[in-house]
């Protein structure tokens, strides 16, 4: 079905959906564990599918009338109610990236280009009930979305609904008007209050959230970390993820001060953060966790943050031979994500030891980066010109989700954190750097609340997040 400049494609027997732009996929569609069956009824602009699951029947409308529908719904053979466990299956293309706010009847899905501003695909729930599955597994190229709270029950002659409208945004900003009214800024500083148009519908929150009303408002305020707000508005329930962000200096001592308490070896993610944490100060190192520091085999290790903890530990001792060694190590690494960061760390390090290396940085600069998003980082480290780049720039920010609230389930924190660092190398004079900038400030705090409530316990990704030609510098 031809639908402007793209094609939905139904599989003969239902059982997927594909929006292609040109010759790329966009997004697939797939109800998780539906049989399928030859097509009920097709036309120039709709086709409809009844499939079976293991308890009951689903029957499937897509159409491209008005824009892109996808409805489904679904039945229970005549017995006993049962738990509704259907979940339905995101999979965006190769060159894209999905974003979500998967909060129960007002969710919006997003599938944004990864290497480009736009067009971007909003998914709209006009009816039903949407909400994350558990976490995709890391080498996951899907995400699936439970139909129904987890309490649900249907049974016979009862139907469950779930429609997705789905239209062309020229970006992030425009598609965020499809967001409830009432739920303004949901990422905020640690004690700060949360204010919201929410009094006329009922709310629950964990224990450790306090709520108050003042006439038509309410209040809601936490310590760090990501809370829950369940909202049962008219349509029926939404969860609003409200995030308090700690301070970076805090958690950065938290996660160095507990690699330090183990007591056995560093890997080097930890070494590097606990050396950040002590050259800011933020934690005090006594003999037995600078010994820590001196028995990480970081060369062995043979990464670009092994590299860095390299540079980072002979800036602090003074030592011109250990940056050497780690110039040596980065010499032998494929210039990918960080590499150029590192590479330029070095070139100050050795200014600050007084190394001659100026050459050496220069050849390790010079190198050809490996991959589209390690080339990106080479173009703006070398301040090439906003034609060479933005683009490609505009593309990390949509995969970060712009200035949205919700997440990109598909990305790893240690990938947000490097994308993080890419944003924040913007040249100030470009146009989009204010905006870029945002974008780079909302993902660090969701980095840093993911270890306030422990979501996140590996150091890995708040090294990423400090590694910059400063080396340690949180912004």
């Amino acid at each position: 079905m031809h639908w402007g400049d793209a094609e939905v494609r139904v599989a003969g027997d239902g059982t997927s959906v594909k929006l292609l732009r040109g010759p790329d996929l966009v997004v697939e569609l797939a109800w998780v564990g539906a049989a399928g069956a030859p097509a009920e009824f097709e036309a120039d602009d709709e086709v409809e599918h009844t499939l079976t699951t293991a308890e009951g029947r689903l029957f499937q409308r897509q159409a491209v009338n008005g824009g892109w529908r996808s409805r489904w719904v679904l039945t229970r053979e005549p017995d006993a109610p049962s738990a509704v466990e259907d979940r339905l299956r995101v999979r965006p293309g190769s060159e894209y990236s999905l974003w979500s706010w998967g909060s129960g009847v007002t969710a919006l899905l997003a599938v944004v280009p990864a290497h480009a501003a736009g067009p971007v695909l909003g998914l709209r729930l006009e009816q039903g009930y949407l909400e994350e599955f558990a976490d995709p597994a890391p080498s996951s190229a899907t995400v699936d979305y439970l139909v129904a709270p987890s309490s649900a029950q249907l049974g016979a002659g009862q139907r469950l609904v779930t429609s997705l409208i789905g239209a062309w945004y020229p970006g992030l900003d425009e598609f965020a008007g499809k967001l409830p009214g009432w739920l303004n800024d949901s990422q905020l500083d640690a004690e700060e209050s949360w204010w919201g148009d929410v009094a006329d519908y009922g709310l629950s929150a964990p224990d450790d959230v306090v709520i108050d009303y003042t006439e038509n408002l309410v209040s809601v305020t936490a310590a760090s970390g990501r809370r829950l707000l369940d909202v049962q508005t008219p349509r029926g329930l939404s969860r609003i993820p409200l995030e308090w962000v700690p301070g970076a200096e805090v958690v950065l001592h938290d996660v160095a001060s507990a690699a330090v308490a183990r007591g056995g070896p560093l890997g080097v993610a930890e070494a590097l953060c606990v050396q950040f944490a002590a050259d800011r100060r933020a934690l005090w190192l006594d003999p037995a966790a600078q010994d820590l520091l001196d028995r990480v085999d970081w060369a062995a290790d043979a990464s670009v943050l092994g590299a860095a903890f390299g540079l980072a530990r002979g800036r602090s001792l003074g030592e011109a031979a250990l940056v050497s060694d780690a110039l040596r190590l980065l010499r032998r690494l494929p210039a990918g994500v960080g590499y150029g960061r590192v590479a330029m760390a070095g070139w100050i390090t050795s200014l600050s030891v007084g190394l001659e290396a100026r050459e050496r940085c220069h050849e390790l600069l010079g190198r050809p980066a490996v991959g589209r998003t390690a080339s990106l980082e080479s173009s703006l480290l070398h301040y090439r010109s906003v034609e060479v780049g933005d683009a490609e720039l505009a593309g990390v920010a949509n995969r970060l989700g712009g200035t949205l609230p919700g997440g990109a389930p598909l990305l790893g924190w240690s990938e947000r954190a490097q994308l993080i660092g890419l944003l924040e190398l913007c040249p100030p004079e470009w146009d989009r750097a204010g905006q870029y900038a945002m974008v780079a400030e909302k993902a660090r705090g969701q980095v840093l609340c993911a270890y306030a409530d422990g979501r996140v316990v590996d150091a890995e990704p708040l090294a990423w997040l400090l590694l910059n030609p400063g080396l340690g510098a949180l912004g």
